[in-house]
């Protein structure tokens, strides 16, 4: 995958962080300071959730598909946030999939607040409630503010991160500290590429793993401990794109390769990819002696039907090419090559 092909991934990579942010999205007026306290009301109510039903066995039966889990302290919490190994985010979605499809969103939110007032003790208790709380009335406010819709994706995640703040405090950095770092990281890293284009390959690499800690921070360790080891192998590629190039031979190119993905792979995968790659480079030397017997065919076989000439070419293809699966490969090949000029 070559520099520009990356680049262009890291950009989809950050419209993804801007479409999930835009999720939630409705283009109806600012929530008032009024509708916030309604909410923050509506949420410390449980009333909110008697429409279900009520008794001694009703909160048993809510609950239920909660006890699973083993609840962590505040402070594991909290730690657990600060360091990535978990999105405060995608934990409550987990929690909200628990709750029962007949359930409001107003009724699962009030239901994941009754588990919160269950599992936990004062003053833990306010703490992590606390945190829940102001999280459903952000997601309120979001979903009712009204975006700029003529700034950069830069400006716009800007404004969303000062929202974050204005509503949050200092919990917007527990809350979506560890998104925010990848947004960063990702939208850096295509200047990262640009910059550094002209660096000594092994110089290069070491400042694109300084850049990526620096901009991961406390959530480095667990960030990386979930990244693809192959996406990471492939941006490696073109990191040292200037070596690569560099070879004069394939089977230098080879060995430089192979300790890449030994180190990323283990030697017996990287055997097979290099196994893989042989594969390749002999299908093309085939293929290219292939339609150059073509060219010739085609010049000394002018006269032939179009039938007996599609038939000559196909033995020629499965000599060539060695069996009749590479032969029809080939021919697929070749089709949507086709197909791609004339789209384009």
């Amino acid at each position: 995958m070559d520099s520009k092909k990356i680049i262009f991934v890291l950009v989809l990579f950050a419209i993804f962080f801007l479409s999930l942010l835009f999720f939630f999205r409705k283009d109806i007026s600012e929530a008032s300071i009024q509708d916030l306290q309604s909410r923050e009301k509506n949420l410390n109510s449980e009333t909110r959730i008697s429409p279900l039903g009520s008794g001694d066995g009703f909160w048993d039966e809510a609950l239920s598909p909660f006890r699973e889990d083993r609840s962590k302290s505040y402070l594991e919490l909290l730690e657990d946030l600060r360091t990535g190994k978990i999105n405060f985010v995608w934990e409550v979605w987990a929690l909200r999939r628990k709750c029962k499809q007949e359930y409001t969103p107003e009724q699962c939110d009030s239901t994941i607040l009754a588990y919160i007032d269950s599992e936990y003790e004062s003053p833990e208790r306010e703490k992590v409630r606390d945190l829940f709380v102001s999280y459903f009335k952000y997601e309120e406010v979001y979903r009712n503010w009204k975006q700029p819709t003529d700034l950069s994706f830069v400006d716009l995640y800007q404004k969303i991160k000062d929202k974050r703040r204005e509503l949050l405090g200092e919990k917007a950095d527990l809350i979506f500290g560890m998104e925010e770092a990848q947004v960063d990281f990702t939208e850096g890293a295509a200047n990262f590429l640009k910059t550094t284009e002209n660096m000594n390959p092994e110089t290069r690499v070491k400042a694109y793993n300084d850049f990526k800690k620096k901009s991961y921070g406390a959530y480095f360790d667990s960030l990386v401990s979930r990244e693809d080891s192959y996406d990471n192998y492939q941006m490696e590629l073109v990191i040292r794109e200037k070596d690569l190039n560099s070879f004069s031979s394939s089977e230098e190119k080879e060995k430089y390769l192979n300790r890449i993905e030994t180190r990323y792979f283990g030697k017996e995968k990287a055997n097979a990819l290099a196994g893989e790659r042989q594969k390749e480079r002999h299908f093309l030397d085939s293929v290219s002696n292939y339609e150059k017997q073509e060219k010739e065919f085609l010049r000394l076989n002018r006269n032939l039907t179009e039938k007996e000439r599609d038939q000559k070419l196909k033995e020629l293809r499965i000599k060539t090419l060695g069996s009749e699966e590479e032969a029809d490969a080939y021919l697929r090949r070749k089709n949507i090559e086709e197909a791609e000029k004339n789209l384009f």
